[in-house]
């Protein structure tokens, strides 16, 4: 009896558990979700992006010979 006792707190403790991580991982997931900020299309400053002096010249040299 003593035993069939045991496993049932055994099971009830770790279904307990198993609820409680799944809670906060949920918890975790949105409050990761909600702290993202959102993609924007309107930007204040275009940053470009210049190829480095001579790189363009070495992909142009070695397109010719493929």
């Amino acid at each position: 009896m003593d035993a069939l006792l045991d496993l049932t707190v055994l099971a009830v403790a770790t279904i307990g558990a198993l609820a409680l991580a799944s809670a906060a991982q949920w918890a975790m997931l949105q409050l990761a979700m909600q702290s993202m900020r959102p993609a924007t299309a309107s930007r204040q400053g275009v940053v470009r992006t210049q190829l480095a002096q001579g790189t363009g010249q070495l992909a142009r040299a070695y397109a010719g010979q493929r």
